[in-house]
């Protein structure tokens, strides 16, 4: 591994979200997208896939998070086969809510939003269908595929083509799938480039898509590129969540070893950046005060 760069065991744990109402919120997390629940009281409610806990969802909160609003653009959960996007897709279109598909190339995504105005995206990567990036000399991007089309990665995903991989038998599967995992975490950002310079720089992420003309800003690790993005697309009008409003709590960054958290720890504390070590939990914030919490890796 290289100095100062997190290793490619890194992986985003648990996404921790402030809901107005937890019933509400498990009609779409619990009943709707099928995770599993685990436990649950008045004040939060933990669920998940596979017996590992995912999503937490924490109540308190008094308004739902306006949509734009400086913090939780939404949290995306991968899964492994494009059946299972399928069987995700089955259940949207049966529920009555409103959902949206978009076909990005790399990956072809749902999303939809909880009662509280979190957004989710639930994903199926396709990197076999991507080729390159194409910069226009006026500054726009395209994705060319593989056959060599262009793409602006925005398209509409054609849901009745996925819905074929569920077969003729009618069956939907009712739950997640159980090897469904947080691949990434989406935020609304003002300064993207500080960010960067925290996540790149202090925490270790390597840097991925650094675009303006595309709006979108990113790291990951050599192994997974895309783990947490910015966007700026509403940047000018972006104002801070009213206080005790629905959105992001803190999201978790799982890390290789105890002696790689050690080694993030020294790098918070030379750059002045605030944190708290709690046992085997390093506790901080970004720039824009998005928190989040550093552990070791199962």
């Amino acid at each position: 591994m290289d100095e100062g760069l997190l290793s490619q065991a890194t992986r985003l744990g648990s996404v921790h979200l402030r809901v107005t109402d937890i019933p509400a919120a498990l009609t779409v997390w619990r009943d709707t997208l099928g995770f599993t629940l685990f436990n649950e009281d008045d004040a939060t409610a933990e669920l998940g896939a596979g017996g590992r806990v995912l999503i937490v969802l924490h109540a308190g909160a008094d308004v739902a998070l306006p949509q734009k609003s400086r913090d939780l653009f939404h949290v995306a959960i991968h899964v492994t086969t494009r059946r299972d996007l399928a069987h995700t897709a089955a259940r949207l279109k049966t529920s009555g809510l409103r959902y949206s598909a978009q076909d990005h190339i790399i990956s072809e995504s749902l999303y939809v939003s909880d009662p509280s105005g979190n957004g989710i995206e639930i994903c199926f990567d396709t990197p076999e269908r991507f080729l390159r990036r194409q910069v226009s000399p006026d500054g726009q991007v395209s994705l060319i595929a593989t056959d060599g089309s262009a793409h602006s990665g925005l398209e509409p995903l054609d849901v009745s083509g996925l819905l074929r991989e569920i077969g003729n038998s009618g069956h939907v599967e009712p739950k997640m799938a159980q090897d469904a995992f947080i691949g990434h975490i989406h935020l609304r950002a003002r300064a993207p480039e500080t960010l960067m310079e925290f996540y790149l720089g202090v925490l270790g992420f390597r840097p991925h898509i650094q675009s303006r003309t595309f709006g979108m800003f990113d790291c990951g690790t050599q192994r997974r590129a895309h783990m947490v993005a910015f966007n700026i697309w509403a940047r000018d009008e972006l104002r801070e969540p009213p206080p005790n409003a629905a959105g992001l709590d803190h999201f978790t960054i799982e890390l290789g070893s105890a002696q790689e958290l050690a080694a993030v720890e020294r790098r918070l504390e030379a750059a002045n950046v605030p944190a708290k070590r709690d046992g085997g939990v390093v506790s901080t914030a970004d720039p824009e005060g998005n928190r989040l919490r550093l552990v070791q890796g199962d």
